[in-house]
């Protein structure tokens, strides 16, 4: 069995900043940040690290919430950074501040341990700086939550809490059931069609009955809102589906979890 590896999210600026050289914030992050959170027992996760999973607005800040555990570098006062930082902070996740002594810090977060850094990234500050930044982490991670170095905990302010998913009522989940095995059994009945095109794009019939374009997002009616990715295509027997991990994932097409397939997220 594969061990569950803790994550930690990374918050900091992604693109150029005036005052820097190009590349500097990437340099900060392969060679400070990331060594850091290694050293400390986590897999860091970076916004930009996750394009190849097509992540948008949505599930970056899935992770901001999710993850174990997030650094974040006020450095260049970003604004995108504070807004990621200031969400973290609403639900009083553990949070490490890291800063380059370049940067003035902002009021609203002088309250907060801040951890300063060398914007130089000498080899000698930053020998110095990963060890102590690691052990940050660690030690945020393991504090009691009362100790969580935060905005709330300074303020004694209720963290914000996510509403409960929304639940069908008996009535509702029985139609949806049966309506779904009514389609089944349509669909047993009907032979397969040929792909074809509509507006040139190619179309195929799922095996609840859908018509579906390609590249569609394809959903299971049984992963309330969670995509499992975008269809690729079909043959006789599976249809091909493109996942996050930009896996193509083959499902028989009679199987229970093929007639699951739709293209609402309920």
């Amino acid at each position: 069995m594969l061990e569950y590896k803790k994550k930690c999210f990374v918050i900091m600026p992604i693109s150029d900043a005036e005052g820097y050289d190009k590349g500097h914030f990437t340099r900060v992050y392969e060679h400070l940040i990331k060594p850091a959170v290694i050293e400390a027992g986590f897999e860091p996760v970076r916004a930009d690290d996750t394009s190849k999973a097509n992540f948008i607005v949505m599930d970056i800040l899935q992770q901001i919430l999710a993850c174990d555990m997030a650094i974040c570098d006020l450095s260049s006062r970003n604004p995108n950074v504070f807004y990621e930082l200031g969400v973290r902070q609403s639900f009083n996740k553990r949070t490490v501040l890291i800063c380059d002594k370049n940067t003035v810090k902002p009021f609203d977060t002088s309250g907060i341990r801040t951890l300063d850094y060398s914007s130089s990234l000498r080899i000698d500050e930053v020998k110095k700086s990963i060890p102590e930044i690691a052990k940050c982490i660690k030690d945020t991670y393991e504090a009691d939550a009362k100790e969580v170095n935060s905005l709330l905990q300074l303020l004694s302010i209720e963290p914000a809490v996510l509403p409960d998913k929304v639940t069908l009522s008996q009535d509702s989940s029985m139609i949806l059931t049966a309506i779904n095995d009514l389609n089944k059994k349509i669909t047993l009945m009907m032979p397969p069609i040929e792909n074809c095109t509509v507006n040139d794009k190619a179309v195929i019939r799922l095996p609840n009955g859908e018509l579906v374009h390609i590249g569609d997002i394809i959903y299971s009616d049984d992963n309330f809102g969670t995509p499992l990715g975008t269809l690729e295509g079909d043959n006789r027997t599976h249809i091909m589906i493109r996942n996050d991990k930009k896996e193509l994932v083959a499902i028989p097409r009679k199987s229970e979890k093929g007639f699951r397939l739709a293209t609402l997220p309920f």
